[in-house]
C-alpha cells in the first residue's frame, strides 16, 4: 500500500501504527489522537496541518518521544520507541532529533551562543568544539552580530533563528517543528521557511506542525491534514514551487 507521498512502508524510517492518545478530563475521555497510521521516510519534509485541537501537536510530541501513547506504537528504524530505556530515549533525543517550538523556549539568562551550545551538552561534544559549532551555525543563520545578545535583546525572528540553530547544530536526523512561525510576521515567516527548506535539501528530515496551509505548500514535500485526532488526507505538496 502506498502513502500520499508515493512511498511504500519498506521506505519508512519513522512509523506510527494504530497510534492513540486519550486524556481524562473530569468525567470525559478526550481522544486527542485516535488510531493514526503514518509513515515518514528519510529526507521528507512532512507538514501536519489542521485547526487547533486536531491532534497534530499530540502526534508530533509522540513521534519525538516527549509523550507516550495510550495505544498503538511508534517505530524508529523498526524498533519500538516506547520500549526504549530512559537512558536510550535520552540518547535518541540528544543525538537524533531536534525540536523547535512556537514560543522559542530559549533560556533567558544565557546569550544566543550559550543557548545554542546547550544542545551539545549531552552528546559528548568537547567544549571548544561546542563553541565553534554554535558560532558557525549562528553565523550561517545570519546572527554573527548577535552571539552575545540575550533573548530579551533579540527580535522575535532572531529568537526563532537562535532556536533553530540550537535544534540544528547537532545535525539531527530529524527536526520536529511545532508552529515554528506562529509568533512571527510574514517577512520572518518567509525567512524561517527558507531556512527549513535549505536544511531539508541538505538531508535533514522535517516534520512540521502548522495551521498555515500556505506555509505548508511552500515548504513541504507532503501534507497530512488532521481533524478530531485522525488523518483526513495525505497528499504531495508543492514543495516550494
Amino acid at each position: 500500500m502506498e502513502t500520499g507521498s508515493g512511498l511504500t512502508p519498506d521506505d519508512s524510517w519513522l512509523q506510527a501504527v494504530g497510534l492513540s492518545r486519550y486524556y481524562i478530563r473530569g468525567p470525559q475521555e478526550v481522544r486527542a489522537l485516535d488510531g493514526v497510521d503514518l509513515d515518514v521516510s528519510r529526507g521528507e519534509f512532512l507538514a501536519l496541518v489542521g485547526s487547533s485541537g486536531s491532534g497534530k501537536s499530540t502526534l508530533l510530541n509522540l513521534l519525538a518521544g516527549l509523550d507516550t501513547p495510550t495505544a498503538g506504537k511508534i517505530l524508529v528504524d523498526g524498533e519500538q520507541l516506547d520500549t526504549f530505556s530512559r537512558k536510550r530515549l535520552s540518547r535518541y533525543r540528544a543525538r537524533q532529533i531536534g525540536m523547535v517550538f512556537q514560543s522559542f523556549n530559549l533560556i533567558s539568562h544565557k546569550t544566543a551562543l550559550e543557548n545554542v551550545e546547550t544542545a551539545l551538552y549531552f552528546n559528548d561534544t568537547p567544549k571548544p568544539e561546542r563553541r565553534k559549532l554554535a558560532t558557525d551555525m549562528l553565523t550561517h543563520l545570519g546572527l554573527a552580530e548577535r552571539l552575545d545578545h540575550r533573548p530579551a535583546d533579540l527580535s522575535g525572528g532572531e529568537q526563532q533563528r537562535v532556536a533553530l540553530a540550537r535544534a540544528l547544530v547537532k545535525r539531527p536526523q530529524i527536526l520536529f517543528a511545532d508552529e515554528p512561525t506562529g509568533n512571527l510576521d510574514r517577512e520572518n515567516t518567509i525567512q524561517i521557511a527558507e531556512t527549513l527548506k535549505s536544511f531539508n535539501r541538505d538531508g535533514i528530515t522535517i516534520v512540521m506542525v502548522t495551521h498555515d496551509g500556505d506555509l505548508a505548500e511552500s515548504c513541504a514535500t507532503r501534507i497530512v491534514r488532521m481533524d478530531y485526532g485522525k488523518i483526513v488526507s495525505d497528499t504531495p505538496a508543492g514543495a516550494g514551487k
